[in-house]
């Protein structure tokens, strides 16, 4: 008795965190279908095989600098054969590097001029007598001073 061939639908789809292969195989139950993942000439494939009175043989190459090959599994459920592959973790996060020199001069200055202004601003009002003024000028020498002792 020569079998029937049968070539499957296969549909990918794509996830944030993996891929999926579904595979329709109405007809065929658990028990006859065998599902391996298999390196043939270096390359990594899922092989499917199903038998009864239809005969199926399906090979996906699956690259594995893409995906997680001991995380893949295989679910068969309502003629249907989900194959779930992980991708690989990969950071995609970039660092950004400033010299810790230069955000403290940044940050010295940024500070810097919001003080000027605010005294500058309360000057012009008339609101700073002249022995406040020496008194947060004063204050601004020793905290100057104290960033460049301690390097903060």
């Amino acid at each position: 008795m020569e079998q029937d061939y049968v070539e499957p639908y296969c549909q990918w789809k794509r996830e944030k965190g993996y891929d999926a292969i579904d595979i329709e195989l109405h007809g065929f139950n658990i028990d006859d279908v065998k599902v391996a993942l298999k390196q043939i000439e270096g390359k990594y494939m899922i092989s499917i095989m199903a038998e009864d009175p239809r005969c199926l043989h399906k090979r996906i190459e699956i690259p594995n600098d893409i995906y997680n090959l001991e995380q893949i599994r295989a679910l068969f459920g309502n003629g249907k054969l989900n194959i779930e592959l992980p991708k690989k973790v990969e950071s995609n996060k970039l660092e950004i590097l400033m010299p810790k020199l230069e955000f403290k001069k940044i940050l010295k200055e940024d500070m810097k001029n919001k003080f000027i202004s605010a005294v500058e601003c309360l000057y012009a009002n008339g609101k700073i007598p002249a022995f406040g003024f020496m008194l947060i000028a004063s204050g601004l020498f020793a905290y100057k001073n104290y960033i460049q002792c301690y390097g903060i």
